[in-house]
């Protein structure tokens, strides 16, 4: 573990426009390098924190600082550049199906300037370390709900960022597949990579035994280092 703070939320609420109150004065410090499990039940706040921290919302009062930047403070143009440094992967997939895995993930790159010899360089391993450099030309329908998400996780991580955020990422899958994308996010984890998950999976959750981070109603309610799913495990 890196030992310093990478992610900070300071006294957080996001309330939306109808009044609707997501989160409430929200305090967590997240480690460089952690693995940490963000449950609850649906409407607990999970994707509002992790929107907050992709900026897709900013928060209503307090502070979200990812890396030592104040996220909501970002000026609109500095947004992408800031995304850049994070990585996302959702439940939906959100591939697309008309292109190929290949250029799927290379998008990622493409869209930020990379050169075609970074491309080249930085796709192919990425596709390997989540075991699909042999479809890389199979167009993204032919794959499974596993490896879409498997796809995924190589977008998201092809430009080597130090925070992964993932919004249910084993909701949709079966699972033998939900726990392979588990295993590859652990995996990457263990390399030195920060990842934030926020799932419903009980059964993952209980067998790896990482810190588990606990949101009900808005408001943060447990905080466990080596935790389970339910209360006191």
């Amino acid at each position: 573990m890196g030992g310093h703070p990478l992610v900070e939320l300071i006294g957080v609420t996001k309330t939306y426009r109808n009044g609707a109150g997501a989160l409430r004065e929200i305090e967590l410090t997240v480690q460089d390098g952690e693995f940490v499990y963000l449950i609850g039940p649906s409407g607990a706040g999970k994707s509002t924190l992790l929107r907050l921290l992709y900026r897709e919302e900013r928060p209503t009062r307090g502070s979200v600082i990812v890396d030592g930047v104040n996220v909501g403070r970002l000026r609109p143009r500095q947004i992408a550049l800031y995304r850049r440094r994070i990585g996302v992967i959702f439940q939906d997939f959100r591939l697309l199906p008309q292109w190929t895995v290949y250029d799927n993930v290379a998008f990622a790159l493409r869209v930020t300037g990379a050169s075609p010899r970074d491309v080249r360089r930085r796709v192919a391993p990425a596709l390997d370390e989540v075991g699909l450099l042999h479809k890389r030309d199979v167009m993204a329908t032919q794959l499974s709900g596993g490896e879409q998400q498997r796809v995924a996780i190589a977008r998201a991580m092809v430009h080597l960022p130090r925070l992964l955020l993932a919004d249910e990422p084993t909701g949709n899958l079966d699972p033998i597949a939900a726990r392979d994308v588990h295993r590859i996010l652990l995996d990457l984890n263990a390399r030195g990579t920060t990842v934030m998950m926020a799932t419903h999976a009980s059964q993952l959750v209980d067998n790896v035994r990482r810190r588990v981070v606990a949101l009900e109603g808005g408001q943060l309610v447990r905080d466990a280092t080596t935790g389970g799913y339910a209360h006191g495990g």
